[in-house]
């Protein structure tokens, strides 16, 4: 089961989307991307997700996951 992430205070507590491109971790711990085109769920639970589709917000708001923090590569 994926743990809840504790951001550093003041890290996305708006619950804007973040404004550039790029891959994202939620508060949830699951990894998104966001694109010209929209979002795409990457990972959720540690499982990958169909990385073709963009999410379809009909039942909510990218916000809803919110904060969110830019992935960065490890050494």
């Amino acid at each position: 089961m994926t743990e809840r992430v504790d951001f550093p205070k003041g890290m996305g507590e708006s619950g804007d989307e973040p404004p550039n491109s790029g891959m994202y971790v939620d508060r949830d711990g699951d990894i998104w991307e966001k694109g010209e085109g929209g979002w795409r769920l990457i990972l959720q639970r540690g499982v990958a997700v169909d990385p073709r589709s963009l999410w379809d917000w009909t039942e909510g708001h990218v916000r809803d996951y919110a904060p969110f923090l830019p992935v960065v590569a490890g050494r």
